[in-house]
């Protein structure tokens, strides 16, 4: 698992790619003579209420500099990326089938109630002396709690390293052998390891039996990365506890993500 530049999505085996966390000032919007008014808007206008999880992306009118456009929750720059589609979460990315697929949203982490969603960028060429914004408040609701059995913090030794998936966007690093902990609530699914420096926040949905383990969840940790792509690939573990050891067990095709799986399938010890 790697961790990744605001500016640019970075991923697996715990390194750092390094956070590049560029804020810029409020410029005022103007455009050179000649240029038309910049503007900005995202797929959450007109919004009032988030889901769980969903695609926020930026439609900026003009030219973006770097960073890119910068996605703000509550006035905390989270996420920024640099190439269309403008989309929180990933740089884009096409794949065979002609679609792109973009990274999500996960608002399980923000506390119950309103928050404001903010997309800037500042311009360049002809609008380089240019910025805009636009906020949309909308409510979150409460993040549903996991499984009694299966929340708190789980422990294994991992014996073998892990090599990264090569044909992933988040091409991270080995994922050494060493000590890892899950500590699975309402929030996400948090996988550390060796590496003090990074670790990776996944979004899950689990049931009495089976544990669906999603993309990342992005909340503007430097120090959190992700596993594979942006979207996931999502997998679903049967899961079971006995005697203070949670078994995970992977799909019988295995994890899309095999790092991940590397990491994931086996036994776990009860932390807390």
């Amino acid at each position: 698992m790697t961790t990744r530049n605001l500016a640019h999505a970075g991923s697996a085996g715990l390194a750092l790619l390094g956070l590049s966390l560029v804020l810029f000032g409020t410029s005022p919007a103007v455009a050179r003579p000649g240029a038309a008014e910049p503007t900005i808007r995202s797929s959450l206008d007109g919004r009032l209420v988030l889901p769980h999880r969903l695609r926020w992306i930026a439609y900026p009118s003009f030219p973006v500099n770097f960073p890119g456009v910068e996605f703000l929750i509550d006035g905390k720059v989270v996420f920024a990326n640099r190439l269309p589609p403008f989309a929180f979460g990933a740089d884009a990315r096409d794949e065979a089938s002609g679609t792109v697929k973009t990274g999500y949203l996960v608002t399980s982490w923000l506390k119950p109630g309103p928050h404001e969603f903010t997309v800037r960028a500042k311009g360049q060429g002809a609008y380089r002396n240019a910025s805009a914004s636009k906020t949309v408040v909308a409510r979150v609701g409460p993040a549903q709690a996991p499984h009694a059995q299966l929340a708190g913090t789980w422990q294994r030794d991992l014996a073998t390293a892990v090599p990264p998936d090569r044909n992933s966007l988040y091409r991270g690093v080995t994922a050494r052998p060493g000590t890892y902990r899950i500590a699975i609530d309402p929030r996400y699914l948090r996988v550390s390891g060796p590496d003090p420096s990074g670790h990776v926040k996944s979004d899950y949905v689990a049931d009495a039996r089976t544990l669906r383990v999603g993309g990342p969840v992005w909340t503007g940790d430097p120090h959190e990365g992700a596993w594979c792509d942006p979207w996931g690939p999502e997998a679903t573990y049967a899961w079971s506890v006995s005697g203070g050891v949670l078994t995970l067990e992977a799909p019988a095709s295995g994890d899309g993500c095999k790092q991940r799986g590397g990491v994931l399938a086996g036994e776990w010890t009860r932390v807390n």
